[in-house]
């Protein structure tokens, strides 16, 4: 079974590791995620993180809470993002999630909110 904190750093801290073969190690082929309300399909969930990483440095991640019952999965974190242009933005995440039989992602309902302003560095 994967977590969702393995899931991002291999999507999103693991460069060496190509966007395509970290989501095949952690999402499931029929995957959709909803983020505040809008849907996305697998393909635009990846498009989404290839340009999270194009513009994001670093990425701190803390897991909060995380439970797991069977198939069902529930985690709330908190997202540190610096991007390349230095501005750091914190978000804190409510996950519920869908897990398959192989362990990997199917579903994903997220809302995020921003905790920290977007701050320049100083």
């Amino acid at each position: 079974m994967t977590t969702l904190r393995d899931a991002l750093a291999d999507l999103l801290e693991n460069h060496g590791l190509p966007v395509d073969e970290a989501a095949d190690r952690h999402i499931a082929p029929g995957f959709r995620q909803r983020t505040n309300g809008q849907w996305d399909d697998r393909t635009g969930f990846l498009s989404r993180i290839r340009y999270l990483r194009s513009r994001t440095r670093e990425v701190t991640i803390t897991v909060l809470d995380e439970i797991t019952d069977g198939s069902r999965y529930a985690e709330r974190h908190i997202i540190d993002l610096l991007g390349g242009d230095g501005r750091r933005t914190v978000y804190e995440v409510y996950v519920f999630a869908s897990l398959g039989p192989d362990g990997r992602f199917e579903r994903i309902e997220e809302a995020t909110v921003m905790v920290g302003p977007a701050v320049a560095p100083v």
